[in-house]
């Protein structure tokens, strides 16, 4: 017992001139499918597979068609699955029809119809929407909807502000509730944008969940300094919470950049695990990699921050010690140990 190379029937193969095959194969070759009259190995029986795949997608469109309520989603639906199996093919679509249904059935319990692109993104967020790409595709390509940029990206930054806040399961203390009203009032006033309101809660928020800033409590001084020591690049973004806590709250903060010395100094200790990460993989390590132990050798030796793109186009030279490299950079030679 195989599968028969011709049909593709599991049973028992006889040999023949043209290599094995099933008894039905060797006794009758080929014969017409009876939907298509195509010719078609004799062991597949009636149909063959394109027709019998595509009668079973259309017979099980018909039965799910029954769950929408409304004859333009029905149609809808037949639509997609003629226009999917055009696409990916019977077999394909057959198998997978099945798990785009769902959204047929919530656009037809919500609009009885194939809404505006607006709402189908403020109903299912982009990344909702991501989930049914290949139905999205379908109507962007029968030209039923019309995808508005603008429209995608100011939802999906409002998606990504409500998971920042959710960061807090509900419970955000009272300076970010105060922060966030006080941003959405800016938007209000057409002073700001929603991508500019989800970079200035980003590093509050972050700052607030890493000190576990609870119910009235605010950030100190010494926390903010903590904070940028290890998210220096969140400075800007940062500083205008600061200035909103000291008039809100009466404080006198400060947000400063943190020096370079002790920037380097607080990213030490992870420096030094990244290099015995690089130390103990197998040798030799790769081009890129090599170039990282050289940056993180600069920093965490001589307190040096050089880009990956500025190490290509620098100087190696091997010392007669095996233990050492020197590397030239702005005229200075550095001694580095050699992995």
């Amino acid at each position: 017992m195989q599968t028969c190379p011709l049909c593709y029937r599991y049973r028992e193969l006889v040999d023949s001139d043209k290599g094995p095959m099933c008894q039905k194969c060797h006794d009758f070759g080929e014969i017409p499918c009876e939907s298509c009259h195509k010719l078609m190995p004799a062991g597949m029986g009636k149909k063959c597979n394109d027709c019998y795949w595509s009668q079973r997608l259309k017979h099980e469109a018909k039965l799910n068609s029954y769950l929408l309520s409304t004859a333009l989603m029905r149609q809808a639906y037949i639509d997609f699955t003629e226009w999917f199996m055009v696409n990916k093919g019977s077999m394909t679509a057959t198998l997978k029809h099945n798990n785009f249904i769902d959204f047929f059935v919530r656009c037809d319990e919500l609009w009885g119809k194939i809404p505006s692109y607006e709402s189908l993104v403020n109903e299912f967020k982009p990344n909702g929407l991501r989930e049914h790409l290949t139905v999205l595709r379908w109507l962007i390509k029968t030209k039923q909807v019309v995808v508005d940029l603008k429209v995608k990206a100011q939802i999906a930054e409002e998606e990504r502000i409500i998971n920042l806040l959710a960061k807090f399961d509900g419970k955000a203390p009272c300076c970010i509730s105060k922060y966030h009203q006080h941003l959405e009032q800016k938007l209000l006033n057409g002073k700001t944008s929603f991508k500019s309101i989800r970079l200035a809660l980003q590093p509050a928020v972050d700052l607030c969940t890493q000190y576990v800033i609870e119910a009235s409590n605010t950030p100190n001084q010494e926390q903010i300094e903590g904070y940028l020591l290890v998210k220096h690049g969140q400075y800007s973004a940062l500083y205008g919470f600061v200035m909103f806590l000291n008039r809100e709250y009466g404080l006198d903060m400060v947000c400063a950049k943190p020096s370079k010395d002790a920037v380097l100094k607080a990213n030490r200790g992870e420096i030094e695990q990244q290099l015995m990460l690089l130390y103990n993989q197998t040798k030799p390590l790769s081009d890129k990699d090599q170039l990282i132990w050289l940056q993180l050798c600069m920093a965490y030796f001589h307190k040096v921050n050089i880009k990956l793109s500025i190490l290509k186009t620098l100087s190696v030279e091997q010392c007669d010690d095996d233990e050492m490299i020197k590397l030239i950079f702005a005229h200075k030679e550095y001694w580095l140990p050699k992995i």
